[in-house]
């Protein structure tokens, strides 16, 4: 579930008005602090870990000129977006932290990144 609410929040990036942006932090940062509060045994980490990817995405999104915003950058953009936080959860539990569960995670991610690229991609185009 955390992975489709990080990656519905890629999509409003690569697909709404920069003008949004801040609310797209706001939704981040209190989805984050929400998953918190609900698993982890330290309050914050998935809190700035959202609104991290979330800025990151933001920014190499506008820093690619038109020209450069295609699928396959859509597709790591999506991809990149749920990786950083399971690499981040998964190198702080260090030992205690299950490697099954982890490819698992990233094995389900994969079709969610192609179709969130799909569906942009779809609307990108449909506005141009």
């Amino acid at each position: 579930m955390p992975e489709i609410f990080l990656l519905s929040l890629v999509y409003d990036i690569l697909t709404k008005d920069r003008a949004e942006n801040v609310a797209i932090i706001w939704t981040a940062f209190l989805g984050g602090l929400a998953w918190d509060l609900r698993w982890v045994g330290f309050t914050g980490f998935f809190t700035i870990s959202y609104t991290a990817v979330v800025l990151l995405v933001m920014w190499a999104w506008s820093a690619l000129p038109a020209s450069g915003r295609t699928t396959s950058v859509i597709f790591f953009m999506f991809w990149g977006a749920q990786l950083i936080p399971s690499v981040l959860f998964f190198l702080t539990l260090g030992r205690d932290a299950d490697m099954t569960f982890f490819v698992m995670q990233q094995s389900c991610a994969a079709p969610l990144s192609f179709l969130g690229t799909f569906l942009c991609y779809k609307r990108i185009n449909r506005n141009n």
